[in-house]
């Protein structure tokens, strides 16, 4: 494991997938970040790419050939090798070997960064093609994070603010964790406060396409903010499983999302891809604000 610390605001960071493990106040024992259980969900803070959601079949289709792809990606799994660690920063990388190339037919490279400043975390992602054509891709991020006194008996676990006018506008997400055809409205209260329920998440996921969703704090149960994610990504998604029964939820910004339920067409041609040219970086960057 990773160790990065400002004096305020300490991380732990794996080497796989160059996944958060834990963020703390150093003057604070609470933990942030939700610790992982297969009770509900093993992961903490991973990484998506280069797809984001769900291809359909699982699989997905580049220059007419069919290759395999789980969930979310398989960069997640994959070991970084650590290539700045300093005051305040540090960074990890990936590179495309032999037997990636197995699973997606590009060369590339892709860099995480982690920056702390005061009580700000800022999470960069850079995204080089090196191989000779251009690659299309998905990136995502998905940092779960604790609920504050959690009881599984409360009905109210926290709420959510944002900073844009209600209503969020959902795709469907349909069984199997395709987008259907249509969307819905979530109605933000006129206080600004979302309350997370037992029932928020009856529909598996919000996932809110419109780019104006920027900014997203969670709240504790007496409307106490506790964490923040700011970003300038597309799309903004909201999970948490057993339909909101479990002690956190994920604030999800991403470039990408599932494919429409039956999507056959060439990778290129899926809903939300970025691309970048043969020999350019794409990157871009999200802050996790410990309030």
């Amino acid at each position: 494991m990773n160790y990065l610390s400002n004096g305020i605001i300490e991380l732990i960071i794996d080497s796989k997938g160059a996944e958060l493990q834990s963020i703390r106040r150093v003057a604070s024992p609470d933990e942030y970040l939700w610790q992982g259980d297969d009770t509900y969900w093993d992961r903490r803070a991973p990484i998506l790419f280069p797809i984001v959601g769900k291809v359909w079949n699982n699989t997905f289709i580049v220059d007419g050939k069919e290759y395999a792809m789980s969930q979310h990606g398989f960069v997640r799994d994959m070991s970084f090798e650590k290539i700045i660690d300093e005051d305040r920063h540090m960074a990890f990388c990936y590179r495309s070997d032999d037997d990636s190339r197995k699973l997606w037919p590009f060369d590339f490279e892709l860099r995480i960064d982690y920056t702390l400043l005061r009580n700000v975390i800022t999470v960069g992602w850079k995204v080089t093609n090196l191989s000779n054509k251009t690659m299309p891709f998905q990136i995502g991020a998905h940092p779960g994070f604790l609920y504050r006194h959690y009881n599984a008996d409360d009905e109210l676990h926290g709420f959510l603010s944002f900073d844009a006018d209600s209503p969020l506008v959902s795709t469907e997400i349909v069984p199997g964790g395709f987008a259907g055809s249509s969307t819905f409205d979530v109605e933000i209260p006129a206080d600004g406060l979302l309350p997370l329920t037992n029932e928020t998440f009856a529909c598996d996921t919000i996932v809110d396409a419109t780019n104006r969703v920027h900014r997203i704090t969670l709240h504790d149960k007496n409307g106490k903010p506790m964490v923040t994610v700011r970003h300038t990504m597309p799309i903004i998604a909201l999970w948490s499983p057993c339909n909101g029964r479990a002690p956190f939820m994920c604030i999800e910004p991403w470039h990408g999302r599932c494919d429409d339920e039956g999507f056959r067409g060439e990778f290129s041609q899926r809903p939300d891809i970025e691309n970048v040219e043969a020999g350019q970086t794409w990157e871009t960057s999200y802050d996790i604000i410990i309030e």
